[in-house]
């Protein structure tokens, strides 16, 4: 009905008429009325209107405004003035809120009103409809569109609106993002009880952040997301995290859980009008991934410091895919020498990686991501390839049968293709098998993975030349490596460098030398710094040194220039 057409008025209609508009809309739960300009309510629907416990036809405005709930009168006033002082021949504006009805329960109503104008007096004309019914409807659609139908709390779709209204409020807004470690698998495991029974501890460890929280939202089974407002300073945000953290541990703790009782918290502090609210929620996210697989703090604040490591860290784990597919990470290579004579014996392959953006990224930041990924086998026949290629070149220019080292990872290792697929590699490049050596960490030892020992066997056989890599980093039972295939025991550069002041360790390597050159199995020790060093080894009986005394990574056309220079020496 658009009361804006027609003007309703006794001189239009005949009393008959007037009686039936009355009836239809009295059945049709509508409400007419007239509004003078002293502010005069006039009801045409009586019946409508004493639900509210009207019994007159006629109230003054105020005894209309004592029903309407006290969150919408500013609403109702709003438009009343509106459309009082702006007047506009048949301008209609339509409003909802709710009415007090006798009983003191609230319902909800349409009110459309026209303002009109005779004899320079302006009065309002409008009707109101109960739109309890399709409130409820609209409650029942917003409750299943942004509301989580087990937990009852706020979903994601709800918090990137809040995240939206919060960047137009004066405020500062922070989101924090709590996440429960392994849950998933224990819920799958054992069912869902355990998510809703956690998540009650999750909710009351929040209950201590004394006040500023909007709302807590959860985003998956085992992620919560809590809103706070004023709440910016990182030092205070720390408090306010280890506060939470450390209620839902000790609960954990009461209660003798063994699960689901590691929380990691990511904060992106002071919501920034410059990144859209998914880009919010998907750092909020990343910093909390980031506390959880460093594992130094299980709550990282994004902001400076923080800000910069995450941004470096999610940039590997997103580029290194890229990276691959583009080929264009570099392998450097760095001479390992025979002690005695200062001749290279072979170059270690050492990958390389230098974004625009990020500078110089190294080995131990994106391998442990490579492993994580399931990257970590392309990673490594790439680099297998390059170092084959350089040793091809790097032997035909200058006579000599120098090998290549490469390093391997157990992932790599364990895949049933990895002996043939290298092979296969090193056939195509024109390399034997025996020039080229393996390094393989600790770990294959200390787990004693017979398919991992297999695998070893099988690669000896084929050729490969095979080396422990970093030999005083694990805990290795000297019997154990002595029974795998090995070629070389490589000393790593801690043990060294303390072997140099420690007169015990440097007794045990005095041993561990000797008693591998008994076993047929050279000893090379990285980490040379200095002549003192060198010589110190080299008495020891060290075969093969390597450091950045001697040289640091070198590019094809430098390692040709250092080869040069010994030979020169010489």
């Amino acid at each position: 009905m658009t009361l804006s057409h027609h003007e309703l008025s006794a001189e239009n209609l005949s009393p008959t008429q007037q009686q039936r508009l009355i009836h239809i809309l009295e059945v049709f739960s509508e409400g007419l009325f007239h509004v003078d300009s002293q502010g005069i309510i006039t009801f045409f629907t009586a019946e409508f209107y004493a639900q509210f416990g009207f019994t007159d036809t006629t109230i003054n405005y105020d005894e209309w405004v004592s029903v309407v709930h006290p969150l919408d009168r500013h609403t109702l006033e709003n438009v009343v003035s509106e459309i009082s002082e702006q007047y506009e021949e048949n301008l209609q504006k339509d409003t909802q809120y709710r009415l007090r009805k006798a009983s003191g329960q609230y319902i909800w109503v349409e009110s459309s009103i026209v303002a009109k104008k005779e004899n320079d007096e302006i009065y309002i004309v409008g009707r109101h409809r109960d739109i309890s019914d399709q409130k409820l409807v609209e409650s029942y659609l917003r409750q299943t569109a942004y509301y989580d139908s087990s937990s009852g709390l706020a979903n994601r779709a709800k918090l990137l609106i809040d995240i939206d209204n919060a960047k137009n409020d004066d405020a500062d807004y922070t989101v924090m993002y709590i996440a429960i470690d392994d849950l998933r698998s224990y819920m799958n495991q054992y069912g869902g009880d355990i998510s809703q029974h956690l998540l009650q501890h999750i909710l009351s460890a929040i209950q201590t952040i004394p006040t500023g929280v909007i709302e807590c939202y959860q985003l998956r089974s085992d992620d919560i997301v809590v809103l706070i407002r004023d709440r910016n300073d990182s030092a205070e945000l720390k408090t306010l995290c280890y506060a939470v953290h450390d209620d839902y541990e000790q609960a954990m703790k009461q209660h003798g859980h063994l699960y689901g009782d590691r929380m990691n918290i990511g904060v992106y502090p002071k919501i920034s009008n410059d990144i859209n609210a998914e880009q919010i929620i998907n750092i909020a996210s990343r910093t909390c991934q980031y506390a959880r697989e460093k594992q130094s703090s299980p709550i990282e604040i994004y902001a400076g410091k923080t800000q910069r490591q995450v941004d470096r860290y999610f940039f590997i784990e997103r580029g290194l895919k890229e990276a691959l597919n583009s080929k264009s990470l570099k392998v450097k290579f760095q001479p390992i020498v025979r002690a005695e004579s200062g001749q290279v014996s072979s170059f270690e392959a050492l990958v390389r990686w230098r974004s625009l953006e990020f500078g110089e990224i190294y080995p131990d930041e994106f391998i442990p991501i490579a492993e994580k990924k399931g990257l970590i086998s392309e990673l490594g026949y790439q680099v297998f390839t390059k170092a084959c290629q350089f040793i091809v070149r790097y032997n035909k220019q200058h006579n000599t049968t120098v090998k290549v080292n490469v390093n391997v990872s157990v992932l790599q290792l364990l895949d049933l293709s990895f002996p043939e697929h290298i092979q296969a590699i090193a056939l195509e490049s024109g390399v034997s098998p025996s020039s080229v050596v393996l390094e393989l960490t600790e770990t294959v030892v200390l787990d004693g993975n017979r398919n991992a020992i297999n695998q070893l066997t099988k690669l000896s056989n084929i050729g490969f030349q095979l080396a422990l890599d970093d030999f005083g980093t694990g805990f290795s039972s000297m019997n154990s490596f002595f029974d795998l295939p090995l070629n070389q025991i490589k000393i790593d550069r801690s043990m060294a460098v303390k072997s140099m002041e420690n007169e015990t360790m440097h007794d045990y390597l005095a041993f561990i030398i000797r008693l591998s050159r008994e076993k047929g199995i050279n000893i090379v020790v990285e980490g040379i710094e200095d002549q003192v060093m060198y010589q110190k080894f080299l008495s020891l009986g060290a075969v093969f040194l390597q450091g950045y005394w001697l040289s640091k990574p070198l590019s094809l056309a430098t390692a040709s220039r250092y080869t040069l220079y010994l030979k020169t020496k010489k």
